[in-house]
């Protein structure tokens, strides 16, 4: 009867693993869907609004009227950008909430944002004629600067998660008084492009910002996508992920350094696009569980989505005046985070 029991449980552990992830396949599908519908929706919305045929025209040179200029030119580009920097936030979040163990945690709150922001923004104002596709590397200093900070303030006891978000915190919050100072003692006309780009905006994003990204945040999300497995094991904890052969200090590393360059790489690009990285994780792990193996390419497609619709719908508001997708995104995560702080309080009452 043991025997008999132990397969059917086998058995049973093996059809409900084998059906989550066919429901993970249906859900990554329809978000890869959304991503191209909504993709099409922001080729279309702006100054100039173009309709469907004409952007299928346009795009796989078809018969018919097209708008190759707007499309291939200006609106395509800030497309890609805006989907390849989703993914590489919302994959970033993931990261920092495996290694920190909390779900409330976020790049923002481990100082890479901050770091890559001063860091981009000091180069723009100090070094205006440093060609763009220099930004994102500026900005995946900072952020690698900022990131050795917060390891290094933290190490001088122990790596301790709680340890590393409360650092984290402290040296965001000194980046992020870097900024202001910077702002305030520029000169009026020389804070008008960084002030939009610190909004998270895509404005006038083009092939040129593409071709400085693109491989980068590629290679990292397959990095991260290797080391799933590694995440699952985090989370765990420290004592069991070393009884199961893992060096928790040196993946600690490894994992935080790929998170800092997704998420810096990202800053440099489209400014700082706030609660992606929260809100895309939380999403995502409500869709199909918390398995790195599913959860990483799920999030990563939640957050190309969010910021692909911010975009979209903040060119859509009032054209051809442009929302950044920045003040959208933090508009809606804002409220977001109140929730989950309200559920995750109500758990612990309860």
């Amino acid at each position: 009867m043991s025997v008999v029991s132990e397969a059917s449980g086998a058995q049973w552990r093996a059809d409900f693993k084998s059906h989550r992830s066919t429901k993970a396949f249906r859900i990554q599908m329809l978000l890869l869907f959304s991503c191209v519908a909504v993709s099409l929706l922001s080729l279309g919305v702006g100054a100039v609004n173009i309709p469907l045929d004409v952007i299928l025209n346009s795009l796989f040179n078809l018969d018919g009227q097209k708008q190759t200029y707007i499309i291939w030119k200006s609106r395509l580009p800030r497309v890609l950008i805006a989907l390849l920097a989703g993914a590489s936030l919302a994959v970033s979040g993931v990261i920092v909430q495996a290694i920190i163990r909390n779900p409330l945690a976020s790049p923002k709150i481990m100082g890479i944002n901050s770091g890559a922001a001063l860091a981009a923004l000091g180069t723009v104002m100090f070094l205006p004629n440093v060609p763009v596709t220099y930004l994102p590397v500026a900005a995946a200093l900072g952020g690698i600067v900022a990131a050795v900070v917060v390891l290094f303030a933290a190490h001088l006891r122990q790596v301790s998660p709680a340890r590393l978000a409360l650092v984290g915190i402290a040296v965001g919050m000194v980046c992020d008084a870097g900024v202001d100072y910077l702002l305030v003692t520029a000169a009026t006309l020389e804070i008008s492009n960084p002030l939009v780009w610190l909004t998270g905006s895509l404005w006038a994003r083009t092939w040129v910002h593409v071709q400085s990204i693109w491989l980068p945040l590629i290679g990292l999300l397959g990095l991260t996508m290797v080391l799933s497995y590694q995440l699952d094991l985090q989370q765990l904890g420290d004592q069991t992920a070393r009884g199961l052969g893992q060096s928790t200090n040196k993946m600690r590393l490894l994992l935080l350094g790929v998170a800092t360059l997704l998420a810096s790489i990202s800053v440099g690009v489209v400014g700082v696009i706030g609660f992606i990285g929260l809100m895309s994780p939380h999403i995502s792990r409500s869709l199909v569980g918390g398995r790195h193996r599913l959860l990483l390419p799920t999030a990563a497609l939640v957050g190309a989505l969010l910021v692909v619709l911010a975009d979209a719908v903040g060119r859509a508001i009032a054209p051809p005046l442009e929302v950044s997708a920045g003040i959208l995104s933090a508009m809606l995560g804002a409220p977001y985070f109140i929730w989950i702080m309200s559920r995750s309080q109500k758990g612990q009452s309860t």
